[in-house]
């Protein structure tokens, strides 16, 4: 069977996240993509769509607690990619004082 994705609204979300991370990243993304991929497969797992098998309980809570790890770790590098994009950016070493 596909992967179809999350359910809505949580695949909106994830959209939205993607879609804000080209924004400020562009080709830089590269580098949280595996990190995206599994955030994607997480949520899939978490919220199945229509007529989606639903994890039993115990696993929903290890799904949970790894998702957070991995949500702290992408912050961590989306932040880290940010400032090199922004420092790559002409208006951003204009901007600059010695």
């Amino acid at each position: 069977m596909p992967d179809q994705g999350p359910s809505e609204p949580t695949a909106t979300l994830l959209r939205d996240l993607e879609r804000r991370i080209d924004t400020e990243l562009g080709p830089l993304r590269a580098g949280v993509e595996p990190l995206l991929a599994e955030l994607r497969r997480g949520l899939t797992a978490l919220y199945p769509t229509a007529g989606g098998r639903q994890l039993p309980p115990a696993q929903q809570e290890a799904h949970r607690t790894r998702l957070a790890q991995l949500m702290d770790s992408l912050e961590d590098i989306l932040e880290a990619l940010q400032r090199s994009a922004r420092a790559r950016r002409p208006s951003a070493a204009s901007g600059r004082t010695a």
